[in-house]
């Protein structure tokens, strides 16, 4: 049997590489071949090379529009050579989207953790009841979405579960504040100096450590650079976030899927985004909601603090003594993250997906 798993960012990577995970553990045998990243190959996945990945933004992806046309043909070309049994689609539309319409239903095909149309870009709904098999949410509430639409469809739950893991435990003397800038170099350019710039400043009157993560050696390199310029003292955290998480006693994130991994952890939280002036005003045109946070996304309210674009230094310094401080708003965070926890169900929702991709795989032959 043979696998086609397609996805791009670092998010998706790691969803499709516990995935892959699963499958192999289930049935050694399978071959299993795809776009991806490091996370995904080290699996056992053989992965198509040459994705442009890393670029945050619609300017920065049309700049790179050569490369991708490229990178796409390339993929084509795989699927069509190997015959894959299935094709399993992992976020990442504007790619996997245009794949499966080149491909015109010529392999049957998954798409799971598919494109938020409830935000925005609700069109992507033809393509999708036109080209996709079958459709594997995360939110609950996309279930209902997908089959009002006539799209066979059926939540497991969010895999994010699958992925947390306890962080070693520190003795520490101060109190830290854990800095998660990203996984790509525009998104830590763009939004970590702004962050920095009030942790500068909050330093003047609190006193406490600074960690940040860094997702590679690159990514290293730029907040390096950064914090030298902003003259803040800092320890950085390789790889995987969990023990800067478990060690902070706040942590100040850009928007993303690690926002569900801090609420899990039940660590307090602050939510930043911030790009280009043009993708801004782009991005503001296409979206539809007043969230961007997974964590209030699957909670429905704004519990935690959201700043996009404009950031108020002094309104972020008060809510941050608040979180340190554990007063109203670090209560409310933690009784709706043990809300969230109940909600989001239990760890194994990768290898149930694992299972039904191979049962629907078998119905087909």
């Amino acid at each position: 049997m043979k696998i086609g798993i397609f996805t791009g960012e670092v998010s998706g990577d790691n969803y499709a590489a516990i995935l892959a995970k699963n499958i192999k553990e289930i049935n050694p045998d399978i071959e299993i071949f795809g776009t991806g990243g490091k996370i995904l190959e080290e699996v056992g996945v053989e992965i198509i090379k040459g994705m442009p990945v890393g670029y945050m933004g619609y300017s920065s992806v049309i700049l790179k529009l050569p490369s991708y046309l490229k990178f796409f043909k390339k993929v084509i070309y795989e699927i069509e050579k190997r015959s894959p049994d299935i094709i399993v689609f992992i976020d990442n539309p504007a790619f996997n989207l245009k794949v499966a319409e080149k491909l015109k239903g010529k392999f049957f095909n998954v798409y799971y953790i598919p494109p938020k149309i409830w935000a925005h870009n609700y069109k992507r709904i033809k393509k999708i009841k036109k080209y996709i098999n079958f459709v594997i949410p995360i939110f609950p509430f996309e279930e209902n979405i997908y089959k009002k639409e006539g799209i066979k469809c059926t939540y497991f739950g969010h895999p994010v579960v699958d992925l947390i893991k306890k962080g070693e435990k520190r003795n520490k003397e101060k109190t830290m504040i854990g800095i998660l800038p990203g996984s790509r170099i525009q998104e830590v350019s763009y939004t970590l100096p702004v962050i920095l710039d009030i942790v500068y400043d909050l330093k003047k009157e609190i006193d406490f450590d600074v960690g940040i993560s860094s997702f590679d050696e690159e990514i290293e390199m730029v907040i390096k650079k950064i914090c030298k310029r902003k003259r803040i003292e800092f320890e950085i955290f390789k790889g995987f976030p969990y023990t800067l998480i478990e060690n902070s006693d706040l942590i100040l994130s850009t928007s993303g899927t690690v926002n569900l991994e801090v609420a899990l952890l039940l660590k307090p939280l602050i939510v930043f985004y911030k790009t280009s002036f043009l993708n801004y005003l782009i991005g503001r045109c296409m979206v539809k909601l007043n969230m961007v946070s997974p964590v209030n996304l699957f909670i429905g309210e704004n519990v935690v603090p959201e700043y996009i674009q404009k950031i108020p230094k002094e309104k972020v310094k008060k809510d941050i003594i608040d979180l340190i401080g554990k007063k109203e708003m670090y209560q409310k965070e933690i009784k709706s993250f043990k809300y969230l926890k109940e909600k989001i169900g239990q760890e194994g929702v990768s290898k149930k997906v694992a299972e039904f991709i191979l049962e629907l795989t078998k119905g087909k032959k």
